[in-house]
């Protein structure tokens, strides 16, 4: 079981890895969003599709910001040398004054939870842990 589960965490974080690596680099061009659905790592790992944000009309500013809380464009995202720098915990860590925003736990369940449950357009996100979160697999039972 063991490692089942090393296999699975495995899996998880090199498909976070592969996932913001189509974000990283500048000699493949300007930064854009990924198409392919993300799996934010964690002690309860998320799914995030940039695709289905974008779908509905969301720009990136909806959820990028700078460090003065000001919206980033795609242009500003494409302006970018290093995808690192639209990581949440590189201004959202231990060192940022309000602690209800100072781990990316806290940021997204305030950021994508009051967007979900306000909604968009006539639509609304998935506001249960299992809409984004992915499910856990039951431990099977002694002696079953």
């Amino acid at each position: 079981m063991q490692k089942r589960m090393m296999l699975v965490r495995t899996a998880l974080a090199a498909t976070l890895v592969l996932g913001l690596g189509g974000l990283s680099t500048a000699a493949t061009g300007p930064l854009k969003a990924p198409t392919e659905q993300l799996i934010i790592a964690g002690k309860k790992p998320a799914r995030f599709d940039h695709s289905v944000h974008l779908k509905m009309g969301l720009k990136c500013g909806t959820c990028h910001h700078d460090q003065d809380h000001k919206p980033l464009t795609a242009k500003d995202i494409a302006a970018m040398t290093d995808s690192s720098q639209l990581a949440c915990v590189s201004c959202h860590n231990k060192s940022r004054p309000q602690m209800e925003l100072q781990t990316k736990r806290d940021v997204f369940h305030a950021r994508c939870r009051a967007c979900h449950q306000k909604g968009y357009q006539g639509k609304k996100g998935p506001t249960r842990c299992s809409g984004c979160h992915l499910k856990r697999k039951r431990q099977p039972l002694e002696g079953c």
